[in-house]
């Protein structure tokens, strides 16, 4: 029977090496552990059996963490249509985890760029709209799904423009430095912000709206 268990816990960690889904992989490795175990429990070689213990705790605790990564999760109906039509090249995750660092702001008839200010945070229109004006004259609008100031935020240099609204409008806002966290504790996610920011920046410019 201890030879069983011996054989049983190492063919299962061979098999585990061939798995490429990484929950499959941890999984077959907590039952190759827990084999392995009881061997050296029942053996008497309780350093073996601790470590082996030690591993079953670690991969149980990954296991519990992937099973929560992909359990589905749902956008707020609000935000569906921003989601669609704006973030889909994010994961829902990704969407919830991004808009969750941001802070939604409301304003009346306001500037809220203005041209030749550095910009310290990345705008984005939910409702509403506003004037993009360059050197007093009106150059776009702006509606629901649409960064503001964008591209000065990215350079870091001030705004080519100023924009203005004219009435209600709400907006959501990500400060530089969390995004500069967001760039360092998720670079995948921080890379597909940058591709999204680059759509839309290619979008205003064939609509002739750059600023």
């Amino acid at each position: 029977m201890n030879q069983i268990l011996l054989h049983l816990g190492y063919i299962l960690m061979l098999i585990a090496l061939v798995v490429r889904d990484i929950l499959w992989l941890r999984s077959i490795l907590i039952s190759a552990q827990v084999s392995l175990f009881c061997y050296a429990f029942i053996q008497g070689h309780h350093l073996v059996a601790f470590w082996n213990f030690v591993f079953v705790g670690i991969n149980l605790f990954q296991v519990i963490r992937i099973v929560r990564e992909r359990k589905p999760i749902e956008i707020d109906p609000e935000f569906v249509d921003l989601y669609k039509s704006t973030f889909h090249s994010m994961t829902p995750r990704e969407f919830v985890y991004f808009w969750d660092m941001g802070q939604i702001k409301e304003a009346g008839a306001d500037v809220l760029i203005r041209q030749g200010e550095h910009q310290d945070e990345l705008l984005l229109l939910m409702s509403g709209s506003v004037d993009v004006i360059k050197s007093g004259k009106l150059i776009a609008q702006l509606s629901q799904g649409n960064f503001m100031s964008e591209m000065s935020f990215i350079t870091g240099e001030p705004a080519s423009a100023s924009v203005r609204s004219s009435g209600y409008v709400q907006y959501v806002a990500w400060s530089r430095a969390k995004l500069n966290d967001l760039r360092k504790l998720n670079p995948q996610l921080s890379i597909k912000l940058q591709g999204i920011l680059g759509r839309d920046l290619i979008n205003k410019i064939k609509s002739t709206t750059s600023y």
